[in-house]
């Protein structure tokens, strides 16, 4: 082994260690943003910024650590199928909840609860 490869391996090991930790650093600050997040006054805006945030830390995880710059066109075609699905899912729930009629919580034909004496 030449002193080369040597220097060039741990030059390798070093920026991987690097790229490793700036993203954990922006992971945690993206927590922090989240925790500040949840106690800042925006009303209705609390859980679309959540959600965003959330997505980019999926996004870093998934394009850092799983690789997906330098993955196969399967990996990637796997991957959008899976947020596809997420996607539907997350459709399909809200049509039901914004189609649906609400009612009391009693069943039909159910006579009131009576207090025991």
């Amino acid at each position: 082994m030449s002193a080369a490869s040597d220097t060039g391996g741990r030059q390798t090991a070093r920026s991987l260690w690097l790229r490793a930790a700036l993203i954990w650093l922006l992971l945690n600050l993206l927590l922090g943003a989240t925790i500040v997040g949840a106690y800042l006054p925006l009303g209705d805006l609390k859980l679309p910024v959540a959600l965003l945030i959330a997505a980019l830390k999926a996004g870093l995880v998934i394009w850092i650590f799983m690789e997906m710059a330098s993955a196969s066109a399967l990996s990637r075609f796997a991957l959008l199928t899976g947020l596809l699905m997420a996607a539907l899912l997350f459709a399909l729930t809200y049509a039901d909840e914004a189609t649906r009629t609400h009612t009391d919580d009693t069943f039909p034909g159910s006579a009131p609860v009576q207090p025991a004496d």
